[in-house]
């Protein structure tokens, strides 16, 4: 695979938290299926940076028997989400930024940072993942059966090849080519292309561009070995101080802090 993004928290794999990746059909889809558990002990926040990705989620909140399923467009800004002083199992599912569209006729112009009822983009869906939710205890057999109803619901024909070519490119490039040389190297305009990524993935081309670039520079550096001014020359910074600027609007935090905030999820779960 040539881009898989990655949260904040990449190491953090506990009873708390768990990613199972999607069976082989959904995973051009679906980056993958993720489950949390939080008690009535919990009173913490967690970091949610941008990582191109749509999220539907279903939590239970087993103190008061109530269940809640949300759709969390695309972000491109870093927040922090609350983890709340009550008993909650949550079960989500990560669609990359640019598939979420296969599984709704609904348009994602003007969504960015918003979150919604999931009924809103996901109607008939949402009852049967809470359905699921209610079945099955395990994440393995809620992704298990959640996947069945995305394959029913997959409808490829929503799909632009001008949007998938597009995206290819700022991949392959790692966001180093310029958007008005995306647009000639795929012969379609670049007032077309706005238009493309307004409606199926909710932000411009540039800061689609962006992101996917902010996430490769955060994958180096989450390894713990990256070089500063290795990858300003690498993803096409202007200079070192241009690098870190754009990191620190997008992870809220220096390189350096990022990755000691991630380790210290690792030291927490080992």
């Amino acid at each position: 695979m040539l881009y898989r993004p990655i949260t904040s928290t990449p190491y953090l794999k506990s009873g708390d938290y768990c990613e199972i990746p999607p069976c082989r059909a959904l995973a051009p889809y679906v980056c993958c299926f993720w489950g949390s558990e939080s008690s009535d002990k919990d009173n913490a926040t967690r970091l949610v940076i941008p990582d191109t990705c749509m999220d539907i989620i279903i939590s239970v909140d087993h103190s008061n028997n109530t269940c809640t399923a949300s759709f969390c467009a695309l972000d491109d800004r870093t927040y922090q989400s609350s983890i709340r002083e009550s008993k909650v199992s949550t079960f989500g599912i990560r669609f990359y930024g640019w598939c979420a569209m296969l599984f709704t006729s609904e348009s994602f112009r003007n969504t960015k940072n918003k979150a919604y009822s999931a009924d809103d983009f996901f109607l008939g869906m949402t009852t049967e993942l809470i359905d699921i939710v209610h079945r099955f205890d395990t994440l393995t057999e809620r992704a298990g059966e959640a996947e069945k109803n995305l394959l029913r619901r997959l409808d490829t024909r929503r799909s632009s090849s001008d949007l998938m070519n597009v995206i290819n490119d700022m991949i392959t490039f790692q966001s180093r080519i310029k958007i008005s040389d995306i647009a000639r190297r795929n012969v379609i305009s670049e007032r077309k292309m706005q238009r493309l990524f307004e409606e199926s993935v909710g932000v411009s081309p540039k800061t689609f561009s962006d992101l996917i670039r902010y996430q490769l520079v955060w994958q180096e550096v989450s390894k713990g070995s990256a070089d500063i001014l290795d990858m300003v020359e690498k993803y096409g910074y202007t200079d070192q101080a241009h690098l870190l600027n754009d990191f620190r609007k997008r992870h809220g935090m220096t390189p350096k802090q990022a990755f000691s905030c991630a380790m210290s999820d690792f030291y927490k779960t080992v």
